[in-house]
């Protein structure tokens, strides 16, 4: 019975969790990779072999222990561009992503608020007392967030209504604050072909497993064509520019 009433006492913080990771599952074409940061002018990929689809979307997740790192969604498939229009590309990545620092803070700060010293405090202390003394931590942050979205609201490129939406998103449910990086970056485009930008960006071990992924999920969308159509030839083309600039 004790058993039982300890575990129940952590069912806000196994809600709270869930609402966080279903908060930050992205839905992307299978023409789309998901870059995620993974240093100073350097990206990553969430990209697999057999990924996991829901009605022909490939469901993805950012690093979910990492809430201050952002993601950005680019095509793959596309001509790639020549050296000063992806270096354009690149720079207005890295304009926005240098406006990100106090809300990295934030996310980073709740994430560990609400995963961290949450549970901690119902250990010790009881689920009650934890959730107030989460909760007087949680709304302060949130609030300062919200503030930070509207006075830096045209360097983290936010339209008014986007402004409003993530406002009134991080307040009502406060679970959703440690994905806010995520919000803002990813949907911001990126003028250049994903993988283009991946190779400029990514260490050599993330481009030789990005290759071999790319390979195989290349392979797969040839088959699903025709034969006699332009496509099977600039998929192949493509995997060809791709090879060449390892």
């Amino acid at each position: 019975m004790l058993d039982q009433v300890r575990s129940s006492d952590y069912v806000i913080w196994i809600v709270a969790l869930l609402l966080y990771v279903w908060d930050s599952a992205i839905l992307l074409s299978p023409r789309h990779l998901l870059l995620v940061e993974a240093g100073r002018r350097r990206f990553a990929t969430v990209f697999s072999e057999s990924p996991f689809t829901i009605g022909g979307r490939v469901l993805a997740f950012s690093p979910l222990v990492f809430p201050s790192r952002g993601a950005f969604i680019a095509p793959w498939g596309r001509r790639w561009v020549d050296s000063a229009v992806l270096h354009t590309a690149l720079e207005a990545v890295e304009e926005l992503r240098g406006s990100l620092l106090v809300v990295r803070v934030l996310a980073t700060w709740a994430f560990l608020l609400l995963f961290v010293l949450g549970p901690t405090l119902t250990l010790s202390m009881g689920p009650n007392a934890a959730v107030v003394y989460t909760a007087i931590g949680v709304y302060p942050t949130a609030l300062t967030a919200i503030v930070v979205l509207w006075c830096q609201r045209r360097r983290l490129r936010l339209s008014t209504a986007r402004a409003a939406w993530l406002s009134l998103d991080v307040l009502v449910c406060p679970a959703f604050l440690p994905n806010l990086v995520r919000k803002i970056t990813t949907p911001q485009p990126i003028e250049a072909d994903g993988a283009q930008v991946l190779f400029a960006t990514a260490a050599s071990d993330v481009k030789e497993q990005f290759l071999s992924r790319l390979e195989s999920q290349t392979e797969d969308l040839i088959d699903e064509t025709s034969p006699d159509g332009p496509e099977q030839e600039q998929l192949r083309s493509y995997l060809a520019t791709v090879k060449a600039a390892q």
